[in-house]
């Protein structure tokens, strides 16, 4: 039975196909005239070929004339088509053999012929001796003038088919290679199109609807030393939408280990196993731990694909996020550092409470949001390094001043959050830029500069506008924040 892939030879065949749509291989015929390539005998087939042509036209003329096999005075020296024929395929060399095969040819077949010596062939080109017949001069010499004649035209050519079935070969496996990139480049812009389509576009995205999930209005007294994930599966949807997950469950931290009930699902329901490695490995640690981690390699095998523990700026557990399904293609690093990301903000903004208390406590009059924000941020970089930024532009007390400090307000990023203060002589606004580093606050600088100029025609120093900036650290972050402050003249 014959169980072979109907498509397994195909890449020959198109080979095969090219080669015979190449120069010089248009048709049968042509490819019949055409010397053979691509054989490592060429050398020995070229000349069994001479030899066998030659010697078969030679006993088809004997089978006709006997007496004359090789067509001498018959007018037309027809014999010399094979040796030209040779030629024409071969080359010069060839066919110049062929002839000598006939020359040969005419020593045996023709009796009476003088071929004791060198000096007899001479001697028989200027006279015949009694008994002995004539060498054939005009036979042969015209016909081995035909046949390098034809020789110098078969080598010119063939050495130019053979110059451009090298290019054509070279173009068609260039096609063939540009052919297939030009489809895995179509494959993967289908595959970036498709996950663009279910998760948002950026990380600032996913913050900006993170922020609006546990933001209460409920007094910070009220929710402290209490775990409450509320918009538990809110948080779960956007998380699942960014980070691809199929099938999750989130757990609330209830006297010192995750709830038996989940607060929050994605996908089929399935059951916390509180002994599973990876359920125990990510408590003890807690930290996101996956299935490719080596622990999990050389210990025993889970049913989760990961395990993420909730834990806010205060280093206190808030919940559990386990994931039993997700895409293959999903489970890397990139994906999992955003997964982290998402799991520290939502946990801070559970803890809201306890993580900005410290904030109010030394600013007052400091907005909640400002706060919680700046919480955050300081959580994030201690445990992603990814840095965030403080602008602060201090405005003096003038009139035209008022109406920038109104402007700049209004030209807040969607993601930014800002404080403004003021004490009646200089009027500060503090900016907070999430995921911000030193090359984002010189860009929000030059566009509110180059706003201010477009509409009124200043810039910082013709507004005296003062400029101070701080990159969000994890070492004493009120401290810096006050000394941000008393640079900026605004002193809580």
């Amino acid at each position: 039975m014959n169980t072979r892939a109907p498509d397994q030879f195909a890449p020959r065949t198109r080979i095969k196909r090219r080669q015979a749509q190449s120069v010089g291989a248009g048709s049968w015929w042509a490819r019949l005239i055409s010397p053979p390539r691509g054989s490592m005998h060429r050398r020995a087939v070229t000349t069994l070929e001479s030899v066998l042509a030659t010697l078969l036209a030679i006993a088809l003329c004997w089978l006709f004339r006997p007496h004359n096999p090789l067509l001498i005075h018959v007018g037309f020296g027809w014999i010399w088509i094979v040796p030209i024929v040779l030629a024409l395929r071969y080359g010069s060399i060839a066919g110049a053999f062929s002839g000598l095969i006939l020359l040969g040819a005419w020593y045996v077949l023709y009796p009476g012929a003088d071929v004791s010596s060198i000096g007899s062939i001479a001697h028989s080109l200027l006279e015949s001796p009694p008994g002995a017949q004539a060498f054939p001069v005009g036979f042969f010499f015209g016909g081995f003038v035909f046949t390098l004649l034809c020789g110098q035209f078969g080598d010119v050519w063939i050495t130019r088919l053979g110059q451009a079935r090298m290019a054509n070969d070279y173009l068609a496996e260039r096609l063939s290679i540009l052919t297939r990139n030009q489809f895995l480049l179509r494959l993967s812009h289908e595959r970036l199109e498709q996950d663009l389509l279910g998760r948002p576009a950026t990380l600032r995205d996913s913050l900006a609807r993170m922020r609006a999930v546990t933001i209460s209005k409920e007094p910070a007294i009220a929710q402290r030393g209490v775990v409450d994930l509320r918009g538990a599966q809110q948080f779960l949807d956007t998380a699942a939408q960014a980070c691809q997950l199929e099938g999750a469950r989130l757990y609330a931290w209830r006297d010192g280990k995750p709830n038996a009930d989940a607060a929050a699902w994605i996908g089929s329901a399935f059951d916390l196993e509180p002994d599973d490695p990876l359920v125990r490995e990510a408590l003890e640690t807690r930290t996101l731990v996956h299935i490719e981690s080596g622990a999990q390699e050389s210990g025993a095998p889970s049913r989760y694909i990961a395990c993420v523990p909730l834990v806010d700026a205060m280093k206190e557990p808030v919940g559990l996020l386990v994931i039993e399904r997700m895409p293959f293609l999903a489970l890397t690093r990139d994906n999992l550092q955003f997964l982290l990301v998402l799991c520290n903000y939502y946990a801070d903004g559970v803890r809201h409470a306890d993580v900005t208390r410290d904030m109010l406590e030394a600013f007052p009059d400091c907005p909640y949001e400002f706060a919680l924000d700046y919480a955050r941020l300081v959580h994030l970089y201690r445990d992603t390094r990814v840095r965030s930024s403080l602008v602060g532009l201090v405005f003096d007390g003038r009139d035209a001043s008022t109406t920038w400090y109104e402007h700049v307000l209004r030209t807040r990023r969607a993601l930014d959050v800002q404080w403004a203060r003021g004490d009646g002589q200089h009027r500060t606004i503090l900016t907070l830029m999430p995921l911000s580093g030193e090359g984002s606050i010189d860009g929000y600088l030059l566009r509110i500069e180059d706003n201010l100029r477009a509409q009124y025609g200043v810039d910082f120093e013709s507004a005296r506008i003062a400029v101070h900036t701080m990159v969000i650290a994890d070492e004493e972050p009120v401290a810096a924040l006050r000394r941000l402050l008393e640079r900026c003249d605004a002193r809580g």
